[in-house]
């Protein structure tokens, strides 16, 4: 039974954080900020006109963490999730705003953070848990354990500079985790490793969890954190813009990742072609314009194509894609001998996928318009008829469906 409760461990109240792209001139900043406090004279800096170079790195960003919840913090690269991490550590301290923690953290924000090199496995528990407040007999009672779970006894009296990055990653995580942390920080450690050894990690978290201790799990993985967290706060652009169920902030998360994608495939489309790739839209079956799907129902991608001159047996390939995954599967009207003209009076294409075997996540089509042989190429069009699966539920701990699509299947047991 978990002993998750209405305990409070971690209260971000409207923090902020900025930074400078140049070097000097952060410096420079910098001491002319410590004058100003060391003369009383602090301000609310997110109420200024931002300096030359100066950016949001994480902007009025509120969120709590209960006692025995996982929280996923997931965001694009650059979005603020390191940031936000490392104010929470107490790494860096925000500009304005409020952190609240009650209890103590065990982190791995980076890989191999903490460590030591010149010093031997075991001298690094040591110094590791000393950070984290604890006597050495609290070690002692805990030393074969940690050691047992990175499952690095033969080399724990070796330096750790001999290490590879799975046994640092092994050695840090262990740590971590076992000295049994009030708040937990993971900052893409589950990434390195191999299978055996990250599934035995997600094991031990969720036993964490289940124990009232409390986890912030940052990873561009999605796939993965189904396994362990609950609930998802998605950065983008330094702001916070989803705090709620985990399924809904791993598609918002990969609709972030795609719309940076459409942006770039936007400013290499060609004007003044022959033909092209005109409206795109996503339908139901009864040819209704429709965003989210359920998981076997019928989808219509419903695709308009205009031309300046008349183009003979034309050919569309259509590639359904994933923001994360990339191309999941592609068709095209060769492969049905579906034959079609394009003149300048437009044409338009249905393509119909009874039973969408997709789960929950966001996915787009990138088409392709062709004439009869492989050379003929009149317009490629990507990121189009963006649509969700937002159901049923998936489960990632082996009790039903996970991944990224559902495959027909009939269990026989003898």
């Amino acid at each position: 039974m978990s002993s998750k409760s209405s305990e409070v461990i971690l209260d971000v109240e409207n923090v902020w954080k900025i930074y400078c792209r140049n070097l000097k001139r952060a410096m420079w900043y910098g001491v002319k900020d410590l004058g100003r406090e060391a003369l009383g004279a602090g301000r609310d800096r997110t109420q200024e006109d931002l300096r030359t170079g100066e950016f949001f790195s994480v902007r009025d960003a509120s969120f709590k963490v209960n006692r025995g919840e996982c929280l996923a913090m997931i965001g694009p690269n650059g979005a603020g999730k390191s940031t936000m991490l490392k104010m929470i550590n107490g790494l860096i301290k925000p500009d304005s705003g409020r952190i609240t923690i009650r209890g103590h953290i065990g982190a791995l924000i980076e890989l191999g953070t903490g460590f030591n090199p010149i010093l031997s496995g075991r001298e690094n528990i040591y110094i590791n848990a000393a950070v984290l407040g604890m006597k050495k007999s609290e070690v002692d009672l805990l030393f074969d354990e940690i050691v047992e779970f990175a499952e690095l006894g033969h080399v724990i009296n070796d330096p750790i500079k001999t290490y590879s990055s799975g046994m640092r990653v092994r050695l840090g995580f262990s740590i971590a985790a076992n000295l049994r942390p009030q708040l937990l920080l993971m900052d893409e450690v589950l990434a390195v490793g191999d299978v055996g050894f990250r599934m035995k990690c997600f094991a031990h978290l969720n036993k964490l969890v289940q124990s009232g201790v409390s986890i912030i799990l940052v990873t561009h993985a999605v796939g993965m954190l189904q396994r362990v967290a609950t609930r998802a706060v998605v950065f983008g652009q330094g702001k916070i813009v989803h705090d709620g169920e985990l399924e809904t902030g791993c598609t918002i998360y990969e609709e972030m990742m795609g719309a940076s994608d459409r942006v770039r495939a936007k400013q290499k489309e060609q004007a003044g072609l022959d033909a092209s790739v005109g409206d795109v839209d996503t339908c139901n079956e009864a040819g209704e314009p429709q965003f989210e799907f359920e998981t076997g129902e019928t989808l219509n991608l419903r695709i308009q194509l205009n031309a300046k001159r008349l183009i003979k047996d034309a050919r569309l390939v259509v590639a359904l894609c994933s923001p994360v995954h990339g191309v999941l599967s592609s068709v095209s009207t060769s492969y049905q001998e579906v034959q079609f003209n394009v003149d300048e009076h437009g044409r338009a294409v249905t393509l119909k996928i009874p039973e969408i075997p997709l789960l929950i996540g966001s996915y787009h089509f990138n088409i392709s318009l062709l004439g009869p042989e492989t050379t003929d190429f009149y317009h490629r069009s990507s990121l189009r008829g963006v649509f969700r699966v937002v159901g049923p539920p998936v489960d990632a701990n082996g009790y039903g469906l996970n991944g990224i699509t559902k495959i027909q299947h009939a269990w026989n047991v003898n």
